[in-house]
């Protein structure tokens, strides 16, 4: 407890242009480690709070990730369940029901966006307004509010100083739900199987697409 006071003062003692010196840098750094990245492999940890949840929803899985827009979420038992977009069209595939929700990816990212927050953060300091909650030896906290409101919610990002990497996202919708993920045994710029990103049906699963697409 001492120690997470001292740090809370010295993060609160900062003047504001140093604070701002400092917001400057670290969105440099993860702007410049988005570009440098083409693909991206992680293991992920995922907690989901709602108001209209009695507890909470946890689960976890692996990531594939590809420029531009292609990624893949796999979780894991007992609720399997695998997200995959292929630049064009979002699947959301759920073997135990036999069925696929299937929409276009345009459409669907604004309802998605704890699936889509890494293809979201191609223009941080275009597309947010950011604000640096705290800074500590290894990491800082960045708060992002969209600077237009398309339904993507409020991202608060846990950025390791080192190299930028985003160990945590925490993601707030409109509704007040807020999901936090979690990245480890991250790996970038790796060589991807484009199989990975297709998708088609199993023979008995129903396809359903959402009304609203």
């Amino acid at each position: 407890m001492r120690r997470f006071l001292v740090c809370l003062a010295v993060a609160v003692a900062l003047p504001a242009p140093a604070r701002a010196d400092e917001l400057a840098q670290a969105l440099r750094m993860l702007q410049q480690r988005y570009e440098s990245t083409r693909t991206l492999v992680a293991k992920f940890s995922q907690e989901v709070e709602s108001p209209t949840l009695a507890g909470k929803l946890t689960s976890s899985g692996t990531l594939n990730f590809e420029k531009p827009n292609r990624m893949r979420w796999d979780y894991a038992p007992p609720e399997r369940q695998t997200i995959l977009s292929d630049g064009d069209t979002l699947w959301i595939y759920q073997p135990d029901e036999k069925q696929v929700l299937k929409a276009p990816l345009r459409e669907a990212f604004q309802a998605t966006t704890p699936v889509t927050f890494l293809a979201g953060l191609g223009h941080v300091d275009r597309d947010f307004t950011p604000t640096l909650e705290s800074s500590t030896g290894d990491r800082w906290v960045i708060r992002l509010v969209p600077r237009e409101d398309r339904g993507v919610g409020t991202l608060v990002l846990a950025v390791r100083k080192k190299d930028a990497a985003i160990e945590e996202a925490r993601i707030t919708d409109p509704l007040g739900t807020t999901t936090r993920l979690v990245l480890t045994d991250e790996r970038r710029n790796v060589a991807l199987d484009a199989d990975l990103f297709r998708f088609t049906p199993p023979p008995g699963v129903d396809v359903v697409r959402p009304p609203a697409y």
